[in-house]
């Protein structure tokens, strides 16, 4: 999940999801772990890209709050980090990663 925020500070959310989900699928069927929630992971840690007003969202804020790019950093930094270790905690809650395939339980 910090690699797909890390993407979505220069490109869009969209295409960072798209550049990792093919990843996290991978990583998953390799693991033998359900992959919906390295799929969730992904589109919600894509959604968090606070950091810059490079986002649409933050964009509509930008201009008639007249922010700098500096109160982006400042502000934006702190909540995409507790935005990315909530979701550390709440995705593998929701959406467990139960194991597909052989038991590795003994006898």
């Amino acid at each position: 999940m910090l690699l797909t925020v890390v993407l979505s500070v220069p490109m869009s959310n969209q295409a960072a999801a798209l550049v990792m989900l093919p990843v996290g699928l991978s990583a998953a069927a390799s693991l033998g772990v359900n992959p919906r929630t390295f799929a969730m992971g992904i589109a919600l840690a894509a959604s968090c890209s606070f950091i810059t007003p490079l986002e649409p969202s933050c964009l509509l804020v930008y201009g008639p709050g007249r922010y700098r790019f500096s109160d982006f950093l400042r502000l934006g930094g702190p909540l995409t980090v507790l935005m990315l270790v909530v979701f550390l905690v709440l995705v593998p809650w929701a959406w467990p990663m139960e194991v597909h395939g052989p038991s590795l339980r003994a006898g």
